[in-house]
């Protein structure tokens, strides 16, 4: 009797370890998949503000367009960054633009989410708009602090996809086809003088902050954040 239950004993815990090694494997497997499909999403995303980067400098001009700017938020009292796909800066005003790679069919409420269909998945994501409003309004802060008051800001929004629709329209909701046009429309009359314009260029670019760790450190911190609202 004893010695029997000393074989259901080992086997048991033979069994135990065998699922144990099978969950681990399980999990890398996962991770490194997801790793996968993380690194290709942002590739997409790259690919797309670089697009988009050519066709606002090839419309505005080099000296008139930042890509990929890394700002702080002044009013806090500790050293936190938003990352801005592109700023445009001209006498009419300035331009902050969120851009998007997103395909499918795109559920788009007044909300804090919304929710992206495409092959028969349903992917929620922050509502850009709202996101981008934060950059807007960090730019505002920074040209504030300076001394350059009444300075219009203008969020903007373009998806890159030929293939993506929406449920709901907004002004500053755009596909790629639209950005020059809508920019050159909103910004037709000059609100500023070249010397005020010069000053705005100049006083954003002193704030922005490069280099290899402030992009790990938001990278990262916006992957916590994702996986925190999986």
């Amino acid at each position: 009797m004893t010695e029997n239950i000393k074989i259901i004993l080992v086997s048991a815990l033979t069994l135990v370890g065998a699922l144990a090694v099978v969950m681990i494997v399980f999990a890398i497997v996962v991770r490194r998949h997801m790793a996968r499909q993380r690194k290709k999403v942002e590739s997409f995303g790259k690919e797309s503000e670089q697009h988009v980067d050519a066709m606002l400098k090839k419309a505005f001009g080099e000296e008139n367009v930042m890509t990929g700017v890394y700002l702080p938020y002044i009013n806090l009292d500790y050293d936190k960054f938003a990352e801005i796909d592109q700023i445009v800066i001209l006498r009419s005003g300035v331009f902050v633009i969120e851009v998007k790679s997103h395909n499918g069919f795109i559920d788009n409420p007044n909300q804090h989410d919304w929710w992206q269909t495409y092959n028969d998945k349903k992917i929620r994501f922050y509502n850009p708009l709202r996101q981008n409003n934060t950059h807007a309004r960090i730019v505002g802060d920074i040209l504030k602090s300076g001394g350059q008051y009444n300075v219009p800001i203008h969020n903007v929004v373009v998806f890159t996809s030929n293939r993506v629709s929406f449920s709901n329209k907004y002004d500053n909701l755009l596909k790629k086809h639209e950005l020059i046009g809508y920019i050159k429309r909103v910004g037709k009359k000059n609100s500023m003088s070249v010397t005020q314009t010069s000053r705005v260029r100049a006083l954003i670019k002193s704030k922005a902050v490069t280099g290899t760790k402030v992009e790990r450190s938001h990278r990262n911190a916006m992957r916590k954040y994702q996986e925190k609202k999986r």
